[in-house]
């Protein structure tokens, strides 16, 4: 009876912290996804092409992750009718990916992987992976489709998505305020001691010289 409640309890606890997780993962997506697309308002033609230019380039480096997974999510969706073999194997692919860059994370200092695992090397093998099981699969068409859809999309999003809401208002502080306060009357002291001195100086100047 002991064992039987001890793995019972243990079962219980695996479950409610596997429920955590998943809680946790789709408040992080929804939150993702709120700021990917909050609301018809965060969306707003530039004043000019150079403007949306340089708004869409922001937005590549703010949302890069976002858009990389929207492409990624339309690759995996045009492979699912016929080439689901594909699909599996990019999904372990991307999961690999995934377990790297929580490595990481976890090890933000750690020469094996700064040195030996390379970003750009990991990246690399990872498009080299993708593109040569798309190729031996004949799934090479997918891809320009799931490319055709997916840029077009991220381009508009990148040039249109308003960067406002992404930073909070900048506020002047007490101290810039306090500075801005006193050189104001500063300078209001020394208008007002120019206009007194001023026929102060210029009544001596008109004044007659007493003859000695």
């Amino acid at each position: 009876m002991g064992a039987a409640g001890a793995g019972a309890g243990a079962i219980r606890r695996a479950a409610c912290a596997a429920a955590d997780r998943a809680c946790a993962a789709a408040r992080g997506a929804r939150r993702a996804l709120a700021r990917f697309a909050p609301r018809p308002s965060a969306f707003g033609a530039a004043a000019d092409a150079e403007a949306a230019a340089v708004r869409a380039v922001r937005n590549l480096r703010t949302f890069r992750f976002h858009y990389a997974a929207l492409q990624w999510a339309l690759l995996l969706a045009s492979l699912a009718p016929r080439h689901r073999a594909s699909m599996l194997f990019l999904m372990a692919a991307s999961k690999g990916l995934l377990l790297y860059g929580g490595l990481l994370r976890v090890f933000p200092n750690s020469a094996l992987l700064r040195r030996l695992l390379d970003r750009r090397l990991v990246a690399l093998v990872f498009v080299a992976l993708v593109l040569a099981d798309l190729a031996a699969a004949g799934a090479i068409a997918n891809l320009l489709a799931a490319l055709a859809v997916g840029v077009p999309v991220i381009v508009l999003h990148a040039s249109f998505r308003v960067r406002d809401d992404l930073e909070g208002p900048s506020l002047p502080s007490p101290a810039a305020e306090n500075g801005e306060e006193e050189t104001a009357a500063v300078v209001e002291k020394k208008e007002d001691g120019d206009v007194e001195a001023g026929p102060t100086r210029r009544s001596m100047a008109a004044a007659p010289r007493s003859p000695k």
